[in-house]
């Protein structure tokens, strides 16, 4: 009968009498450990723990942002196809907290690699490594003056930049306030990202130029008009030869209703002594004249240097006199600076 029921109920389990039913496995509970001083701490964007031999940063930084990544940040990722902008935002933090602007030719997106060299070129203390100006010659005057550590040579930016060039100088979020709404995240972002890198530079007015030394002087009858040269109260460039670069044609030529300057003033040539006068080729277009020059002999220009720059931020002051005739009318112009060296460039990145 025994062997009948046990029969029976095979299909619900029936056990052999002599074999002692197993006990139900009761899952391990979890055990909350103290990390060990090997174990990786949490770490913010781009931040770089000690890395075992051969271990990649760059791919650290992309997997834990990816892991910790939103989903929606992630599908918006995604729908762009933009691979590029982890790996991007990794290297630019990298670079900056290495002070390794050259690591920033591998960043891709153009908008993100310019920000990489501003900020690893300041964070590095390497004025030569900075970016561009856009859209103008030289280097960007608030990545040369902080690269400097120079915070006087922010007077060669822009009034706009030269404001943010002040807040970040001093690492004062305050002036980014009294820039343009638009502008002020920008500044604000700036000062997050070098506040870590950047000391507080020691507290300088920017260089100022004065206008009525920086003029182009012009005649008009018996008198002459002075017309102020705006673009010389930022600066001028010295090359890697030792040439000063008085005029920027990207900026415009002295000129006034009289007469205006045809030819760039570069590549003057320093004197050994003060007070050298130097040869010039130039051409002048007088109104209701042919234009004189100095290759028909028609024009006499030349140089004087009362103050001959040989670095950054050095005084740069001097007069270029013309002295001209042709069909029997004679011209006398001159054109005056009293200003600063903005940057030491080489003289290709000028023409």
């Amino acid at each position: 009968m025994r062997r009948a029921l046990c029969l029976a109920l095979l299909g619900f389990g029936c056990d052999d009498p002599r074999r002692a039913p197993t006990p139900p496995r009761v899952p391990p509970r979890p055990v909350a450990l103290r990390p060990g001083p090997m174990a990786p701490s949490p770490a913010r964007l781009g931040e770089t723990p000690s890395a075992a031999p051969g271990d990649d940063p760059l791919g650290r930084c992309v997997r834990r942002n990816r892991e910790a990544m939103g989903p929606e940040l992630g599908r918006a990722l995604a729908a762009l196809q933009d691979d590029a902008l982890l790996e991007d935002a990794c290297g630019l933090d990298l670079a900056v907290r290495a002070r390794a602007p050259e690591r920033c030719a591998s960043v891709r997106l153009s908008s993100l690699r310019e920000t990489c060299a501003f900020r690893a070129s300041i964070a590095a203390a390497r004025p030569e490594a900075c970016p561009p100006a856009p859209g103008l010659r030289g280097r960007d005057p608030v990545c040369v003056a902080l690269a400097s550590r120079n915070a006087a040579l922010c007077a060669a930016a822009s009034l706009t930049e030269r404001t943010r060039c002040l807040a970040l100088s001093a690492g004062d979020p305050r002036p980014c306030d009294a820039l343009d709404p638009l502008l002020r995240p920008a500044c604000a972002r700036d000062l997050e990202a070098l506040r870590a890198v950047l000391p507080a530079l020691p507290r300088a007015a920017p260089i100022a130029p004065e206008e009525r030394l920086n003029a182009w002087s012009t005649p008009t009858g018996d008198a002459s008009v002075e017309t102020p040269v705006p673009w010389l109260l930022r600066g001028v460039f010295l090359d890697e030869a030792g040439a000063l670069w008085i005029v920027d044609p990207a900026l415009g030529w002295p000129s006034s209703d009289a007469m205006a300057l045809e030819r760039t003033l570069v590549g003057v040539t320093i004197p050994s002594r003060r007070g050298s006068a130097l040869a010039l080729d130039a051409a002048l277009v007088v109104a209701g004249s042919q234009a004189m020059s100095t290759a028909d002999g028609t024009l006499r220009a030349a140089v004087t240097l009362t103050h001959a720059p040989r670095r950054r931020g050095g005084r740069a002051a001097g007069s270029v006199v013309f002295d001209g005739t042709r069909g029997g009318r004679s011209v006398h112009a001159e054109l005056r600076f009293d200003t600063f060296v903005r940057d030491v460039v080489m003289a290709a990145s000028l023409r």
